[in-house]
């Protein structure tokens, strides 16, 4: 497949080539040799070099803009309750890491999200560094969610939720930062952010070793 494509950047490269040096003979022709002559292909092939130069410069933005992640601001806790609503509603697995639950005590379309998925057989984990509040453990731990509480005096840094991290190149990464009024969210998928993804199911994996599940 790769010496495929080779061969075809190199026969894209050798048509571009060719194209442009007509063009810009003819052009010399014109200016310098004989500016009487008629030549009436010269502008049709102006005109393919330009739409070569364009069809090149699309091709390698849009190639480039599939590996930059999506970017959210939310300003109110509202958005970012919605964002999250949705974005767990994708996973067939849903892993929550938090310093702290008391955002999700809030987020009432969060947590009806979560057990109706977990109802139909999605599996939920919440890893944290602090003891979980009795009243979300009254209503998640029923329908089959798990809670990591983390053996650390060190709160994590770290919050993030990923998404089927058992699908390899399904995984999606939601990573916040700051507060509200500029709460940022960044979104990497498999194409955006292969290597901060990988990370992400290791901070996972170590967290769920050292942790005690369901606060015990």
């Amino acid at each position: 497949m790769s010496t495929i494509l080779r061969r075809t950047l190199w026969l894209f490269l050798t048509i571009f080539a060719a194209t442009a040096l007509l063009t810009i003979a003819g052009l010399i022709y014109l200016w310098f040799i004989k500016p009487q002559a008629e030549m009436p292909y010269l502008r049709w092939l102006l005109g393919i070099v330009i739409a070569e130069v364009a069809s090149l410069v699309i091709f390698w933005a849009r190639r480039g803009v599939q590996y930059l992640p999506e970017v959210r601001i939310n300003s109110k806790p509202t958005d970012t309750s919605s964002f999250m609503e949705e974005f767990i509603s994708h996973g067939s697995s849903v892993t929550i890491v938090s310093n702290r639950l008391a955002w999700l005590i809030d987020a009432s379309t969060v947590l009806d999200r979560m057990i109706e998925r977990s109802q139909k057989g999605a599996r939920f984990e919440i890893i944290t560094a602090q003891q979980v509040d009795a009243s979300l453990r009254k209503r998640l731990q029923p329908v089959g969610v798990h809670f990591f509480v983390l053996n650390d005096h060190t709160a994590p840094e770290a919050r993030f939720t990923l998404i089927n991290a058992g699908r390899s190149g399904a995984e999606k990464l939601a990573i916040a930062r700051g507060t509200h009024p500029n709460h940022e969210i960044t979104i990497f998928d498999n194409e955006s952010g292969p290597q901060i993804i990988a990370l992400a199911k290791d901070i996972v994996r170590k967290s769920k070793i050292a942790a005690v599940e369901d606060g015990e």
